[in-house]
């Protein structure tokens, strides 16, 4: 793993595989967000048991590229509340161990499109830009998406940020829905534009 600090606040760790970073993130990100797992302390063989039984396998280390963890998500591994780490998460933890906080971290394999994690930090360490989103998703109704992205084992406080991070980088998981809140797709885009400018990430 690799990191890289690309703005104030902000790091990306890259990894060589896809189940590189998805083994490590793994625990981090589900305590973050999980609808099961979110502010709790759990196993990885109780997350895949978990896993296994509400999607019919055990995929997720094909299912997710993609991780974002505020420094908040840390703070009871840090606390041993999570003991034993594997080898991987101590690796993880040890990279950021004496980083000020708050800070963010995204961690990708290769040819992973960063705007939509990008989006995920922005929102975090800056609260102008997520001001600014929180305005612009106000004035549209975005309960499909919140739906489907529920339906997939998000937890409901991070309903808002998911919701303007499909948008600005849409997957398959709200097909059908982007046409209709173009106009917001466009608005959220701009707001990421301007914030984004400073961000080193080549």
């Amino acid at each position: 793993m690799n990191k890289r600090k690309i703005a104030p606040g902000i790091f990306v760790v890259r990894f060589r595989s896809q189940y590189g970073v998805a083994s490590t993130f793994l625990r981090f990100q589900e305590h973050y967000e999980s609808s099961r797992f979110r502010n709790r302390v759990f196993s990885l063989e109780e997350f895949m048991d978990w896993y296994a039984d509400r999607f019919g396998a055990f995929t997720y280390y094909e299912d997710w590229a993609g991780f974002n963890v505020p420094s908040t998500a840390f703070a009871d591994f840090y606390a041993g509340k999570f003991d034993p780490l594997l080898l991987k998460e101590q690796r993880l933890l040890s990279l950021f161990r004496s980083e000020p906080q708050p800070f963010y971290v995204i961690g990708i394999s290769k040819n992973v499109d960063l705007k939509h994690e990008l989006a995920h930090a922005l929102f975090f360490t800056l609260p102008a830009y997520r001001a600014a989103v929180l305005a612009a998703m106000r004035r549209y109704d975005t309960s499909a998406i919140r739906k489907r992205l529920a339906a997939i084992g998000y937890h409901r406080a991070v309903l808002a940020d998911e919701v303007h991070a499909y948008l600005l980088s849409p997957s398959g998981t709200i097909k059908g829905t982007a046409r209709r809140l173009a106009a917001l797709r466009a608005e959220l885009r701009s707001i990421y534009r301007r914030h984004a400018a400073g961000l080193r990430v080549d």
